[in-house]
């Protein structure tokens, strides 16, 4: 164990939307984003609110709660599946609209949705080793933009948000007890978005092939079919090195896929309902900082400051499973 959260926020959207008028926008009747596709309200960013201005509100919501200022932090680490923009990297734009009065290290982090726990994973061994003292993960996502309303499964299932949490290094017996990452490339078309890079430039293959090419495209069929084939195993194979089984887990907060994802996880592993923390409902898929906003909301409203066992898990575009073990 090498690190206690310090401190953690998140940021949503001024701008909320109910089930009822995301089935107005999208076409449907009233009441089938409720009744099918488990949604009662969405969070969506406005023109000013971007990336990197969701993040930085974040981050420095979680400094003012730690009684701390920037540079007090060793090390930030920008976890998000989306960039603010192709160069620089997402951390350096995080820095300048918090107004980093000096410099600092930072570097990105893009697991896509498993981006959070990439960076916690990374964090933890860079804390083990002494590398640095303190670290501000952050993570913020404005997914909506990327999302065609014709695409009415994926329209219904993504929305926006940040949070920021501040690890300091601990000989605490506290952190992340373990971790488990593994890629499944056989799923890599499943789930993507096939411009922003060189392999749909503008340039070679014109404007209208990259502007198409920049929305999300999910076969969630097969998607579901093969994350439900996996998970299981792979969850129960990332707890077994610490003689840990589901039972003994305080808290589980997965990656908030989709409603149907979530139902069909809980019922595969047999879980504790009252365990499980669901914020499909009202916050939607925010990619990657679905997992750390769940964690922080589990933060503030815990019953008790006793130390406990979460185990936070996900997938990813890649397709990719990922798994950690955190002892508050």
């Amino acid at each position: 164990m090498s690190f206690i959260i310090r401190a953690s926020a998140s940021y949503l959207p001024r701008n909320a939307i109910s089930a009822e008028q995301l089935d107005q926008r999208l076409g449907l009747p009233e009441g089938r984003c409720r009744s099918r596709f488990g949604v009662e309200k969405r969070h969506y960013a406005a023109p000013d609110e971007t990336s990197l201005y969701m993040g930085a509100h974040a981050a420095q919501r979680a400094l003012n709660d730690a009684g701390l200022s920037l540079a007090d932090v060793d090390l930030l680490l920008c976890a998000s599946g989306t960039n603010h923009q192709a160069l620089p990297y997402n951390a350096a734009g995080l820095l300048r609209t918090l107004n980093a009065s000096t410099p600092i290290a930072s570097m990105d982090v893009n697991a896509t949705c498993l981006s959070f726990l990439a960076a916690l994973d990374l964090a933890d061994a860079a804390l083990a080793r002494g590398r640095y003292q303190r670290i501000l993960i952050v993570s913020s996502e404005v997914a909506k933009i990327g999302v065609h309303d014709h695409e009415i499964e994926a329209a219904t299932l993504f929305a926006d948000g940040a949070a920021a949490f501040i690890l300091d290094a601990s000989e605490c017996q506290s952190g992340l007890l373990t971790s488990r990452f593994r890629t499944y490339p056989e799923g890599y078309e499943l789930c993507q978005i096939r411009a922003g890079g060189s392999g749909l430039h503008p340039r070679q293959y014109g404007a209208e092939a990259a502007a198409e090419g920049s929305y999300f495209e999910m076969q969630g069929k097969a998607l579901y079919r093969l994350v439900a084939q996996l998970a299981p195993d792979f969850i129960q194979q990332g707890l077994a090195p610490l003689g840990l089984t589901l039972a003994d887990i305080d808290y589980y907060v997965p990656h908030q896929a989709s409603h149907a994802g979530l139902v069909n996880l809980v019922r595969q592993l047999n879980l504790d309902n009252h365990k499980v923390i669901n914020r499909f409902a009202t916050l939607g898929n925010q990619i990657a900082a679905s997992i750390p906003i769940a964690l922080d909301d589990l933060l503030r409203n815990r019953p008790t400051s006793d130390q406990q066992t979460v185990l936070l898990f996900g997938s990813a575009a890649g397709l990719a499973l990922g798994m950690g073990v955190l002892r508050l």
